[in-house]
């Protein structure tokens, strides 16, 4: 294994004298083993180590035993290892992420922070060759283009390396076995839950079984192919970003008529490195999402990458741009209401400027504002309390965009979540006598 590592190493120069190396370490068989490899290697390469484990709160007893673990294996080799604690569950609801997603962002997060405090080079990460196979899958079911099909990069960015890559997991467990390395079982590895498992587990081995026995082999040399069609195309899509495309802080506008004239590859290359250079990453971009990107031919149309990004096109241009949050410093509009019988109730009509109340629900005076941290309520149609949090992450409002709803408040409760719901206590029923209209806008009667 450390044979083939080395190689790796030495071919696509992934350390030099001097580095300094963040290494993620979960204390699995991949991670524990380039661990102890690497720092086995570290003196006659030059490069000082240090690990990082990020305890991600999903497996409770488990996940602390996983980390009390890389502290003690970290100890006997003389390292200091950087730990976190992160619910990952909660930060996957947050964004509306999966729990996979959410766990690898919040380690790239951590390697990062550590990386910037220590002065770190390099981030070493402990994937194999049956990660990249898998890769392989996860991207062709997606529906990935070149950059998807070369999978997993030995070097990115000049500082994520992945030394292991060329590796089997076989040979991983051997190393672990011959030098009494006693890697910590994540169970829910057996688990077919997630997209990666299934693949794993059951997909691999059926086409093993039924269509070809070499099939790591096989995929592997078909990402070393798409590896050198992509380095072709990166350096014909830098030529056309230099020619097309003007380049801002976190944002990007491809600006020559001329890509209209480009073919439908060119295009699609072009607009992925623009959206990576401004969002760092192509995590979830999709052909079907690039192909409705570049069907955009009208002004003030957009499509959203995810919750901070989006392209939109603005005057024949094509923009590529992050998504600045609301803050809590908006002028908040006034409010509108006043009470009515039922017989004058159907006089004017409700939308998502303007609500009708039972009156006599309202306590006290009418208040607005913005989303506060424990803020709860119950939705029109619910019997118990929800979070504003979980209200907002149900009804799938981008992140960037839950600061900016305005909450009515009476002296109670949140009576209506603007452009929403209202509160199910507030809403008109058979027994209703009076009816308060609120608005955020001038009410005005029907015509």
């Amino acid at each position: 294994m450390i044979k083939t590592m080395l190689v790796t190493i030495e071919k696509h120069n992934m350390f030099v004298k001097g580095d300094k190396v963040i290494v993620g370490l979960s204390g699995g068989p991949d991670s524990l083993a380039l661990t102890h490899a690497l720092f086995h290697i570290s003196d006659s390469v030059g490069f000082e180590l240090v690990p990082v484990h990020v305890n991600h709160l999903l497996r409770g007893e488990f996940a602390d035993a996983d980390e009390q673990f890389v502290m003690d294996f970290c100890s006997n080799l003389g390292l200091e290892c950087h730990t976190f604690r992160v619910n990952v569950s909660e930060y996957a609801s947050e964004l509306g992420i999966s729990f996979e997603e959410a766990g690898r962002r919040v380690r790239y997060e951590k390697f990062e922070e550590v990386r910037s405090k220590v002065g770190g080079t390099k981030i070493a990460i402990g994937q194999n060759r049956n990660d990249l196979v898998e890769t392989f899958f996860i991207n062709l079911f997606r529906g990935s283009g070149i950059d998807g099909l070369s999978s997993i990069e030995y070097v990115r960015d000049s500082v994520f390396v992945r030394p292991l890559l060329e590796v089997d997991r076989t040979q991983i467990e051997d190393y672990c076995a011959q030098n009494n390395l006693v890697a910590r079982r994540d169970h829910t590895n057996d688990e077919n839950d997630y997209v990666r498992n299934k693949i794993r587990n059951v997909l691999i081995p059926y086409i093993k079984d039924n269509f070809n026995p070499s099939i790591n082999d096989t995929v592997f040399k078909t990402t070393e192919i798409m590896k050198d069609e992509r380095m072709f195309w990166n350096s014909h899509v830098e030529k056309l970003f230099d020619e097309m495309c003007v380049s801002e802080k976190d944002k990007v506008l491809i600006r020559d008529s001329s890509f209209v004239d480009l073919t439908v590859s060119e295009q699609r290359q072009l607009m992925r490195y623009c959206i990576r250079k401004v969002r760092k990453h192509l995590v979830d971009i999709s052909l079907d999402q690039l192909n409705q990107i570049l069907k955009l031919t009208r002004t003030n149309t957009s499509i959203r990458l995810d919750e901070r990004y989006v392209v939109s096109y603005e005057y024949g241009n094509y923009v590529v741009s992050k998504i600045e949050p609301q803050t809590k410093t908006l002028i908040a509009p006034e409010i509108y209401s006043f009470d009515l019988d039922l017989d004058s109730y159907t006089k004017f009509e409700t939308n998502e400027w303007v609500v009708a109340l039972d009156a006599d629900q309202v306590k006290g005076k009418l208040t607005i504002r913005t989303r506060e941290s424990g803020d709860r309520f119950i939705p029109m149609g619910m019997r118990g309390h929800k979070k504003i949090k979980d209200f907002f992450i149900d009804e799938k409002v981008p992140v960037a965009m839950r600061d900016a709803i305005w909450l009515i408040c009476d002296d109670e409760k949140i009576v209506w979540v603007h452009g929403m719901r209202i509160h199910d206590h507030c809403k008109i029923t058979k027994d209703t006598k009076n009816i308060m209209i609120i608005s955020l806008q001038d009410i005005v009667e029907k015509r």
